[in-house]
């Protein structure tokens, strides 16, 4: 998730793709700014009655639906702030909430872990890297903190130079290639950023898209393509997706504010932030 502007480059694409089939929206939400999906349930974090990524306004909430995209509970954990990124372990459901990592048990709501991340200005994303370590993006400061559950220690994982890459937005874990995809963009709302990949063990760095944008979600699919989201120009929002060093558009209908999407098998679900909706596409 990301302020917005509206002054953003474009992609230059090789061609648009026909993937999507069958689209529906989601509609009840206030702000969707991140999807988690396990075997039953849909989880959307929502940053509120405005899109106000920074405000400390106990206003934020996640909501619990059944895979038919129906309210189970609309406020399942409330009193947050601005509540993004969120990921599941065992019973646990993380999410990141501007400065602090918390856990929810996902039967009871019963808070679990509230880790306040000292310096941290934009925590925006967790990626699982194993079942005691999660990464988490700070866009602010281009932190990438890893997290050890095992005695709540925290450390510096990676920084991103932000002139050049932006801040990390959305994470993914690239299996194949025992690497964590990066989604950038820079916290001024203007400049930009880069989507990259950073090698788990070297920790060298590889640049996926050059052009510069207002990227957001992350996700690697089963055969290794990457899909990433942009906010766009003018706020008409773009899901690309990366093949084979090749750039496509994934055709969808009018995006503002594509999130923190997350791909459940053939299924996308899309918040689209600026129209408190989140959009679920069915793939070919």
């Amino acid at each position: 998730m990301k302020f917005f502007t509206g002054v953003v480059l474009g992609v230059s694409l090789c061609c648009a793709q026909a993937l999507a089939n069958e689209t529906k929206d989601l509609e009840g939400f206030g702000a969707p700014e991140s999807v988690f999906v396990d075997s039953n349930f849909i989880y959307v974090s929502n940053i509120g009655a405005k899109p106000e990524p920074l405000a400390k306004d106990n206003d934020g909430f996640i909501s619990k639906l059944d895979k038919n995209g129906k309210f189970i509970e609309r406020a399942f954990i409330q009193n947050l702030n601005a509540p993004k990124g969120m990921a599941r372990l065992d019973n646990r459901l993380f999410v990141v909430d501007i400065d602090t990592l918390y856990a929810f048990d996902v039967n009871s709501k019963k808070q679990s872990l509230k880790l306040p991340i000292s310096g941290a200005v934009f925590l925006n994303d967790i990626a699982v890297l194993d079942s005691k370590t999660l990464l988490i993006s700070d866009t602010g400061t281009g932190i990438i903190h890893k997290i050890n559950l095992t005695n709540n220690a925290i450390e510096e994982f990676y920084k991103l130079d932000l002139s050049e890459f932006g801040g990390g937005n959305g994470l993914a874990i690239d299996k194949q290639n025992n690497a964590l995809i990066i989604a950038g963009y820079h916290p001024d709302g203007v400049s930009g950023g880069k989507v990259v990949r950073l090698n788990l063990a070297s920790k060298k760095l590889e640049t996926l898209l050059e052009t510069k944008g207002a990227y957001d979600g992350v996700a690697v699919l089963e055969n290794g393509d990457i899909l990433v989201s942009s906010w766009g120009e003018n706020l008409q929002g773009v899901i690309y997706r990366i093949s084979k060093g090749k750039v496509s558009a994934l055709e969808l209908p009018f995006l503002q504010g594509p999130a923190d999407f997350f791909v459940d098998k053939n299924t996308l679900y899309i918040p689209k932030m600026l129209e408190n909706k989140v959009l679920k596409v069915e793939l070919k």
